[in-house]
Formats: C-alpha cells, sequence, structure tokens
C-alpha cells in the first residue's frame, strides 16, 4: 500500500467519524513521543515479535480506538516506520480540509508578535477562505529579510538571494 492511501485511509476514517481534530492531536502526539524514543518503531517493526504483543504495546498508548487501529495495521505489517512520511501526508489532507493555508517562514532573527501578525494581514489576501498558519524558523544564512514557503514555492526576499541576484548580474 502507498504512503497516500495509508494516510487517506486514515482521513477517511477520521471525516466519518468526525474525529479530525482528535486524530491530528494524536497523530501530533504519537509523532513527537516516537521521535524521543526511536527503538520502539524498531520493536514494532521486528518480525522477531508477535504481532499479540505488538498489540498489547499499542493499546497501553492512551489513543483513540481509531487511531489505535490504524498503529495496530501497521504494526501488523512492519510498516510503522513509515509513520513520517503518512504524518506529512495526514497533515497535508487535514489543513486542506480545514482550510488552513500553512506557509514556512525562514528570518534571520527571531520575529515579534507584532511582525508576526503584520505578516499574516499582508499574506491572508491570498489565501481567502482560509485561515493562515505560520511556522517561523531561524536560519541565520539568511543574513535578512525572510522567506517564505507554502507547497513547494517560495517568496525569497531574503538578503542573502539579494547578494546572489546581483552577483549573477555583475
Amino acid at each position: 500500500m502507498r504512503i497516500s492511501n495509508y494516510a487517506k485511509a486514515l482521513f477517511s476514517i477520521a471525516k466519518e467519524e468526525k474525529k479530525i481534530d482528535t486524530l491530528t492531536y494524536h497523530f501530533d502526539d504519537f509523532k513527537d513521543t516516537v521521535e524521543k524514543n526511536p527503538s520502539w518503531v524498531t520493536l514494532m517493526d521486528s518480525p522477531m515479535i508477535s504481532f499479540t504483543e505488538k498489540t498489547k504495546m499499542i493499546d497501553a498508548l492512551e489513543y483513540d480506538i481509531s487511531f489505535l487501529a490504524f498503529l495496530k495495521m501497521l504494526a501488523q505489517k512492519n510498516n510503522i516506520h513509515l509513520y513520517q512520511e503518512i504524518y506529512t501526508e495526514w497533515t497535508l489532507l487535514s489543513r486542506v480540509y480545514q482550510k488552513i493555508a500553512h506557509l514556512h517562514v525562514y528570518s534571520a532573527k527571531p520575529i515579534s508578535t507584532e511582525v508576526e501578525a503584520r505578516l499574516v494581514k499582508a499574506i491572508q489576501p491570498r489565501f481567502p477562505n482560509q485561515t493562515v498558519s505560520l511556522h517561523i524558523t531561524i536560519d541565520p544564512t539568511l543574513l535578512g529579510g525572510l522567506k517564505v514557503v507554502y507547497q513547494g514555492q517560495s517568496l525569497d526576499h531574503s538578503v542573502a538571494r539579494e547578494i546572489e541576484e546581483l552577483y549573477t548580474t555583475i
């Protein structure tokens, strides 16, 4: 089964059961927990551990029954290691459904809440009927300015890009 199919199947169940917010919260928590304990994924994907044991370990997690069933299905196929890629696809599906435009902003230095609010206000007209959500990352290689990325496309107003453009012009 392709990764996008796993995410679509989980999303379809969440939508049908009206649990998108709940499963998003649980998937976020699961991802954070597993990243702190990567050996759990290796254990769950091991063919040396019986499915019964894997099921007990999954049932010990305090998540929604639909999300637990999803994890059990992945464990049965020794595919828990795919959780990161499935999470990426899941996040995209849930944001589109919830009408959230998630933009990744790179800045040379921290952005104040005032500047962040002005940035959202300036960007919002490009995303009618959507809520704009920003994820801000500090990138000192930019030297100054901002770089905004949305679904693989970027708007680069950084000093580093301006210098690069000037260099190629000369």
